[in-house]
């Protein structure tokens, strides 16, 4: 027999988990602590970045471009704004600021939306 709908919910992870996620993840970029970061994705997870018109697939690809960023940046800092939750798609989507300071001294204060599909272990 078929779970039903909330006994498949309960499967995954919990709203408070999901809602968490994002200021994990801001935290870890923060920080510029790779492993924090690389330990909230999936080993086949994939991560676009639309204004670079990119997607990368992978653990691998993805710790590399965050390395990059991390390398470039002398500074940086990310306020979530806001947070939407949607527990049984397992989906949530932040509003946040991003200020930084990259090594070539560009300053950036821009807000951004990031989206996030989370998989049944909350990754």
């Amino acid at each position: 027999m078929a779970p039903s709908q909330d006994q498949a919910h309960d499967q995954g992870p919990s709203y408070d988990v999901l809602s968490s996620l994002p200021q994990r993840f801001f935290s870890a970029v923060d920080r510029k602590d790779l492993d924090a970061l690389i330990a909230l994705f999936a080993p086949d997870a994939t991560l676009t970045v639309q204004t670079d018109h990119v997607t990368l697939r992978g653990a691998a690809a993805i710790r590399d471009m965050f390395a990059r960023f991390m390398d470039s940046s002398v500074s940086m800092s990310h306020e979530v704004t806001g947070v939407v939750v949607d527990a049984k798609s397992r989906r949530v989507a932040t509003e946040q600021r991003y200020s930084g300071t990259l090594a070539d001294g560009t300053t950036n204060d821009m807000c951004n939306c990031n989206f996030f599909d989370v998989g049944p272990d909350g990754r």
